[in-house]
């Protein structure tokens, strides 16, 4: 059985092997904590929930798990069904996964906060991007995520910032980074051989570190807004994003000229959960 609105619950998000919990009172909140897993499986999930109940049974409600099914766009938002599950004998209630067909993609950890913006912004028409380790373009009409479109940027900066040591959260330089994403846009196809000059430079000691960072991540933005190009001309847009991509982002649209919505991950996560229970 569900548990009635008024009722005592737990509610998390997991990003990889990243929870987010609230303890929920109805549709009222606790102050959220923050759990790191050692590992994205099932049982360092199960325990790190036991561990959250502290032996009290309640019901948990589950959003961006791998184990729950995925739902095919398009698909409408607020009528999302949810799934029950047996997490080494813990029962979990779960919010379903987004998925799709061509091009090939899955959405899990940030559909509680796709869900959450449409519940603040029912009759918001456009596009919504969530970024992350995998960022999601995700076109929105009357409620339902029609189509979307993903990319690994944040895992792409990583790995060519590895050949400079640099820290990819470190500070950046806003000229040169919209300089860099202007590049990036213009000519995707020359991506490979600007971020091996940027790691060049960087190693000899020709550009400060907060320059390669700057290029590194406009080089990569601009490819990525290049490909995405058709979820975001002519768009409303809406960008939910954690820092410091929230600002890296909105630097890459800004020098676009496009005006972006900024909406906040962690209320929008706990917006999209604490409305997921059915109302009756």
């Amino acid at each position: 059985m569900r548990p009635p609105r008024n009722s005592s619950w737990l509610a998390i998000n997991q990003d990889g092997n990243r929870l987010t919990a609230w303890e929920m009172t109805g549709t009222s909140a606790g102050q959220a904590r923050q759990l790191q897993l050692q590992d994205s499986g099932p049982a360092a999930l199960a325990a790190a929930v036991r561990q959250m109940l502290a032996g009290e049974p309640r019901p948990v409600l589950l959003g961006g798990s791998p184990l729950a099914p995925l739902q095919t766009v398009p698909v409408p938002l607020a009528e999302l069904p949810l799934a029950e599950l047996q997490v080494e004998g813990l029962p979990v209630h779960a919010l379903p996964g987004l998925s799709q067909a061509a091009p090939c993609a899955v959405l899990r950890t940030a559909l509680a906060p796709l869900a959450g913006f449409l519940r603040l912004n029912p009759e918001w028409d456009g596009v919504v991007c969530l970024a992350g380790q995998t960022t999601h373009w995700v076109q929105i009409s009357a409620g339902e995520a029609v189509s979307f479109q993903s990319a690994m940027t944040g895992r792409l900066v990583q790995a060519a910032a590895q050949g400079t040591g640099l820290n990819t959260a470190g500070d950046w330089a806003q000229a040169e980074l919209a300089e860099a994403v202007a590049d990036g846009l213009a000519k995707p196809e020359l991506l490979a051989a600007r971020l091996a000059s940027v790691q060049a430079a960087a190693g000899l000691g020709q550009i400060a570190e907060n320059t390669a960072r700057s290029r590194i991540w406009g080089l990569l933005l601009g490819a990525e807004l290049a490909a995405a190009r058709p979820y975001w001309l002519g768009q409303n847009l809406a960008l939910i994003a954690e820092a410091p991509l929230q600002g890296l982002y909105a630097a890459a649209l800004d020098a676009q000229g496009l005006p972006v919505t900024l909406a906040d991950p962690r209320r929008m996560a706990l917006e999209g959960l604490a409305h997921a229970w059915p109302s009756n």
